[in-house]
């Protein structure tokens, strides 16, 4: 690695200075996320879902921990990897989401003195864009990179059945529509899965919740005792 670092340096996005994708100051720029539930967006402790949104029916999802807000040096980084086949920045990537993962006292002690059953897992490609478009599942990549380091195991949960068209130029109500009945629970993660066992599902970006609470309803229909949790990088309000 230290060959290909010297032929082929990283500079940092913003400032151009070499080694690091992000220097350390331009690090210090990125805004933590205000802990959120992820429903009604009030004030929740650790990101976790408010007492009210619990006992609503549409209610999948236990957690959903958001790195940083908006921020257009981390979007630039996550527009190389998903779109300029820049694999390698989902290393940095899953390392920034590892240090969010690791400040949250609960999760924390969940994964390192607990020792509970927690699966990493994250949103699926259709295998047309997978194979023909990007190559590569960005959030896959950035799944597995985080699972190595939290000694966790990362499983494909669901995929995706059919092609559609990209989230990132639809509206709120089209990206639900577009997202409908379209993930399943695949085979080889039944007999993987038990009842009450915590599953953090990855991703890069979250604007209108759509992908979340349709792969988070999936899984749920499944496993109703299974607390599902999701782990993002940045959060767009639009």
């Amino acid at each position: 690695m230290k060959i290909i670092d010297f032929l082929f340096p990283k500079y940092c996005i913003n400032c151009s200075q070499k080694w690091e994708y992000l220097c350390p100051q331009c690090k210090k720029k990125l805004i933590p996320h205000p802990e959120i539930c992820p429903y009604c967006h009030t004030y929740s402790k650790f990101y976790q879902t408010c007492f009210g949104c619990k006992n609503k029916s549409n209610s999948h999802l236990k957690w959903l921990i958001i790195g940083f807000s908006y921020d257009q040096t981390l979007k630039n980084l996550i527009f190389r990897l998903k779109y300029f086949h820049k694999k390698h920045i989902s290393e940095f990537l899953a390392q920034r989401l590892f240090l969010v993962i690791q400040t949250n006292q609960i999760l924390n002690y969940q994964i390192n003195v607990l020792k509970q059953k927690i699966f990493i897992s994250y949103v699926p490609s259709h295998r047309y864009r997978k194979y023909f478009v990007k190559w590569y599942n960005p959030s896959k990549e950035i799944a597995k990179l985080l699972a190595d380091k939290l000694n966790l195991e990362c499983i494909d949960i669901v995929q995706k059945t059919k092609h559609t068209r990209q989230q990132v130029w639809l509206s709120k109500i089209q990206r639900e529509k577009n997202l409908k009945s379209i993930f399943k629970v695949k085979q080889s993660a039944i007999k993987q899965i038990q009842w009450n066992e915590i599953i953090i599902v990855v991703d890069d970006v979250t604007t209108t919740w759509a992908t979340i609470n349709e792969i988070s309803q999936t899984i749920q229909a499944m496993y109703p005792q299974t607390s599902i949790r999701w782990a993002v990088l940045w959060r767009h309000n639009s």
